[in-house]
């Protein structure tokens, strides 16, 4: 039940980021239409993941994924559904609904979900194959995640052009994303989780994680070249920005 209520909090806390991105834009000297997309959504399962699990351990990773399922959901639910409204006019209609749901990602969601409900985990590790089936699954997702981050990488592009606009997104992601991201924390998921130091630290790897990896794939199909190559430079500076705060936050925590 704890689980379900932390999810609902993040899907509302990421909502909210996206809102008052809306509102910052009405704001002429900071106005541009990707702000709002660039401070709502975290690049989760392909940095926060590898990040958290590297200094905290693959057993800690729990903790973690409390967060990004809302995170998720948030992503492939309104975020990038609200780019086709936006960019390209598009209305939110069923078939836009069945092609959310049968994304991978949602997929692998719902059958976790589904997993963890019919408590098949337990089956799964007291059975020999389908236990077998697992750990393969789990040494494929990490020679997985480095070639993703590869390709991905090579995707992004980095352009002098636009390097004050991304380090102004960046900038003003930070502050919304910390400020508000610790004003939930402390009145609605505090009494929720309790006294927890690891989901301490998950709660703050989460929050400094970059824009999705995906953004400028996403709004390279929804909008302009501009806006494509600038969402890249952005989410180049905020990988940047979010490795550089997580060393900081290692070596004094």
């Amino acid at each position: 039940a704890e689980y379900f209520l932390i999810f609902l909090v993040i899907f509302i806390m990421m909502s909210f980021f996206y809102l008052v991105g809306v509102g910052l834009n009405k704001i002429r000297s900071i106005s541009h239409p990707v702000l709002p997309f660039s401070v709502s959504g975290f690049s989760f399962g392909l940095m926060g993941i590898p990040l958290f699990s590297t200094v905290f351990g693959i057993e800690n990773v729990g903790k973690l994924s409390i967060l990004g399922v809302g995170n998720e959901f948030f992503i492939w639910l309104m975020l990038y559904p609200l780019m086709q409204v936006k960019f390209r006019k598009q209305k939110f209609s069923l078939k836009t609904a069945i092609e959310i749901i049968k994304s991978p990602i949602m997929l692998s969601i719902f059958l976790g979900i589904f997993f963890n409900i019919a408590g098949l985990g337990i089956w799964i590790q007291n059975n020999p194959i389908a236990n077998g089936f697992y750990t393969t699954l789990e040494y494929l997702s990490n020679i997985a995640t480095p070639l993703i981050l590869i390709i991905i990488g090579f995707g992004l592009k980095f352009n002098k052009k636009y390097m004050r606009e991304s380090m102004r997104f960046i900038v003003i992601r930070t502050i919304i994303i910390l400020t508000i991201g610790y004003v939930f924390k402390y009145v609605l998921i505090n009494p929720i989780m309790g006294s927890d130091k690891i989901f301490d630290y998950a709660y703050f790897t989460f929050l400094i994680l970059p824009p999705p990896l995906s953004l400028s794939i996403f709004l390279g199909k929804s909008s302009t070249k501009e806006h494509e190559e600038l969402a890249s430079n952005t989410v180049v500076l905020g990988t940047v920005a979010s490795i550089a705060l997580f060393i900081l936050f290692v070596l004094i925590k």
